[in-house]
């Protein structure tokens, strides 16, 4: 009988921390950093080219394009190319483009920017407490949000000709 108590005390003392673990992560996914059609950029966290950390700042007056990326994706990589030919384009319209890695490798994401360099900003976000890709849930890669200067989402793609394709560019 005291063996049956023992077990049982072990499995209510266990119950009760998973509980515990889920109302944080429930807490937690409370204050998570976008309501449905806006994106708070005021708790993310960015690692920048030179090793830096800062945050993502909006011009009220302007658009722009979040690029989710990683270096393992190749239409991420292919669909840089495209993004480099609008970038005119998109600066005629007030459009910027913000691309935002989720590599677990910040060494190998900045070897590649210094060897492929990109002339709109790029941030990676890894292992940051309030990590946007997981906000946003997103899934598939690459993944645009087309948003405006207050971080209301306007649009989300999943290929930067569709981007285009909506801008009428």
């Amino acid at each position: 009988m005291k063996k049956v108590l023992f077990i049982l005390t072990i499995i209510f003392f266990f119950n009760c921390n998973t509980t515990s673990e889920k109302q944080k992560k429930e807490h937690k996914k409370a204050e998570v950093n976008v309501s449905k059609d806006q994106i708070n950029f005021d708790r993310s966290i960015f690692n920048t080219i030179e090793d830096t950390k800062e945050k993502i700042s909006l011009e009220k007056d302007k658009k722009y394009i979040l690029d989710f990326w990683y270096l393992e994706c190749a239409p991420c990589i292919q669909q840089h190319q495209e993004i480099k030919k609008h970038q005119v384009k998109l600066a005629e319209n007030n459009i910027e483009v913000i691309g935002i890695s989720i590599d677990m490798s910040k060494k190998r994401w900045k070897e590649y920017l210094e060897e492929h360099p990109k002339n709109w900003l790029n941030y990676n976000q890894y292992f940051e407490e309030y990590d946007l890709k997981d906000d946003l849930e997103i899934k598939l890669f690459p993944a645009y949000y087309f948003i405006n200067g207050e971080g209301v989402i306007i649009e989300k793609f999943n290929s930067f000709q569709k981007v285009i394709t909506y801008l009428k560019l």
